[in-house]
This record gives C-alpha cells, sequence and structure tokens, in this order.
C-alpha cells in the first residue's frame, strides 16, 4: 500500500478541499490526508511526505503561511559523518533519503558533534538539554516528534540551537494561486528548490 500524504493547509476545509482536487488529477504519490500544521504536528502516525496549500488570495499572508510551514517541518538531516555515528548506536536508522532542498548551510557541513534527541522532545526536556550546555546542534528523530510551540522554537533558536531530523519530512507540491506562482523568487527563498507548484 502506498504511504499516505499530508495535505497541510491553515484550515481543516481548505485541507480537505485541496486534497480532494490533487486526488481527482492524480497528482500524489499517494493517498491525501488532509490535515493542519497544529494536527500534522500532534498525528502520532503523521506522513513523512507532505503537500503544502497556502492561503486562498495569494500576497503575503499566503507567502508567509508557507515559509512559516518550511521552517518548522523541513529540517534537514544530519550530514553523513554524524549519520554514520548515529547507525553506529541506533542500527535502525537507514541512509537519509536524497530529497529537493537547498544547499546545506555551511554550519552543517562543519557540525563535528551534536545532541541526539530520541522519542518526544516536549517543553521540559529541550530545558534540560539547554541546561546540560553545548553542543547546540540537536538532532530527533523527525520534526513531528518536537511539542514545542513557535514562540518556544524561536526562543531556543536564539539561544543558539540548531535542528537537524533522522527522519526528514519531504515537501513533495506546494498549492496555491497562479499569482504566488508568479512571485516565487520573491518569497520561495526558504523553500527547496524544483518542487512542483501547483495553481488552483
Amino acid at each position: 500500500m502506498r504511504e499516505p500524504v499530508a495535505v497541510i493547509a491553515e484550515t481543516l476545509t481548505a485541507a480537505r478541499e485541496a486534497a480532494r482536487r490533487l486526488a481527482a488529477d492524480g497528482r500524489l504519490p499517494g493517498p491525501p490526508a488532509p490535515c493542519t500544521p497544529a494536527s500534522y504536528l500532534r498525528g502520532d502516525a503523521s506522513p513523512s511526505r507532505v503537500v503544502l496549500c497556502a492561503p486562498s488570495g495569494g500576497g503575503s499572508d499566503a507567502a508567509a503561511f508557507l515559509r512559516r510551514c518550511a521552517a518548522r517541518l523541513l529540517w534537514p538531516p544530519p550530514h553523513a559523518e554524524l549519520h554514520s555515528a548515529i547507525d553506529g548506536i541506533r542500527p535502525e536508522v537507514g541512509p537519509p533519503r536524497r530529497l529537493t532542498r537547498p544547499p546545506a548551510p555551511a554550519w552543517r557541513r562543519r557540525l563535528t558533534s551534536a545532541r541526539l534527541l530520541e522519542g518526544r522532545v516536549d517543553r521540559r526536556r529541550a530545558d534540560a538539554a539547554l541546561e546540560a550546555g553545548k553542543p547546540f546542534d540537536w538532532i530527533v528523530e523527525s520534526p513531528r516528534h518536537v511539542l514545542l510551540s513557535d514562540r518556544e522554537l524561536d526562543a531556543l533558536g536564539e539561544r543558539g540551537v540548531r535542528w537537524s531530523a533522522l527522519e526528514p519530512v519531504e515537501l513533495v507540491g506546494i498549492v496555491g494561486p497562479a499569482s504566488l506562482a508568479r512571485s516565487r523568487r520573491e518569497w520561495g527563498w526558504g523553500l527547496p528548490k524544483g518542487i512542483p507548484f501547483w495553481t488552483r
């Protein structure tokens, strides 16, 4: 059976409508699972592949929604050396998936140590990891396992915390109005290149 694809929109109604259209067009590599960003992160079995649906109307609000989702969900995998080291203690970890994404940032290419946080990461665990001190490069199993608000993530970022994921979320498409597709160069700097943009 094909793995489902999460269709993420600002509201569940919008997600269901986008899922219906995408399924009818045959564009998805698996059955759609409509959800909001919050319900996606709450789901214990949320799919690892996602489609992001910009709010109707386009403009700055739609672009901001896509960038917010990308920042929260599209975390890079650890680089190959760290991934190999983790394989030594967690043999079930497979090689990182080849995802379409921006080039790895320089800090990740230079990374020699990191803190591995397995399982769910809530405020209590994040505070304990922060109090333990460096390294502030944290590797989690998936962004879906991090139970922190955007405000809490921003506060950790200000303290120097940077995230990687052993099971990255894969972006397979973006849905939005044609006006947003035409201005992609202006707002798409935080998103992987080469991702299909499906207009409504």
